[in-house]
């Protein structure tokens, strides 16, 4: 689906921090999947955005790493089109994109 997140110090993950996904609530997440990768995480936190959960995405993962998760969930989504996933990311963009807007004005 996507690259494999990258943790702070730069090495790649295809496992889950569970103890970061754990804190932030993230078992319903992905509850089919406990044994699904950060990226797998991440691209559905972005499709349920919460600001807060995205600022410690960001902090844990790099807000770089944030962005390229968001640009190939959008661009897969756009290029699958399937319709119920097309509607989640309708929704979903206006709210990452500020969020992300913010954290970058933050960083300022």
């Amino acid at each position: 689906m996507s690259e494999p997140a990258l943790h702070q110090d730069g090495n790649a993950t295809t496992c889950r921090d569970h103890a970061f996904w754990r804190a932030r609530g993230g078992v319903g997440l992905v509850w089919s999947n406990r044994n699904a990768s950060d990226s797998v995480m991440i691209a559905n936190a972005l499709l349920e955005p919460d600001f807060h959960l995205l600022l410690d995405i960001a902090e844990k993962f790099g807000l770089s790493q944030l962005k390229l998760e968001w640009d190939v969930l959008r661009n897969g989504i756009e290029e699958n089109g399937f319709p119920e996933e097309l509607r989640k990311l309708r929704r979903a963009t206006p709210t990452v994109e500020r969020c992300i807007e913010n954290m970058e004005a933050a960083l300022r």
